[in-house]
Order: structure tokens, then sequence, then C-alpha cells
């Protein structure tokens, strides 16, 4: 007897979408320089996590958003890069 189509289990899409959705955030705020180091920089941190593990479900073939995963990652990557510019920038050392 053939399995039934219908009893796949959903995508685990949530990290893929959490990347996503922290690393749009970190980027938004880099630019601020206190909220830089306060909110930036571990919301940079958990995008580049949860992209990694986004990007580990969708290679494992449990999730579906593949897009999501990677540029949740990149986000995250390009707001810890910008947190410490803004730091270099505002933190007064010569």
């Amino acid at each position: 007897m053939a399995p039934d189509p219908d009893d796949t289990p959903p995508a685990r899409n949530g990290a893929g979408l959490a990347a996503l959705l922290l690393g749009i955030f970190a980027v938004a705020f880099a630019f601020i320089p206190f909220a830089s180091e306060i909110f930036t920089a571990p919301a940079g941190l958990a995008a580049v996590i949860a992209g990694f593990i986004g990007w580990d479900r969708v290679d494992r073939g449990i999730a579906t958003n593949r897009t999501d995963a990677l540029i949740g990652g990149v986000l995250g990557v390009v707001a810890l890069l910008l947190t410490l510019l803004v730091y270099a920038a505002t933190s007064g050392a010569a």
C-alpha cells in the first residue's frame, strides 16, 4: 500500500524565517550607535546561527526556505560588520 501524500509532516521553516527577520532587524538598527551594541550584535549573531540551522534543515529535506535562511544569515553577518564599523567610528579611540 502506498503512503498517503497527506501524511507528510509539514516543513520546518521556522529557523530560516527567524534568520530572515532577525537579519532585517539587525541591519535596520546597525546605524544607531548605542542600539547597535545592545540590540544589533545579539540579533545579528542569532540571525547567523538561525541561518545555519535553517540551511541544515533544507539540506536534510525537512525545510523548504533555503533563500530565507541564506539571506537571513548574510544579513546577520552584514549587521555584525556594520556594528563593528559604527563602534569604531563612535568609540573615540584614535
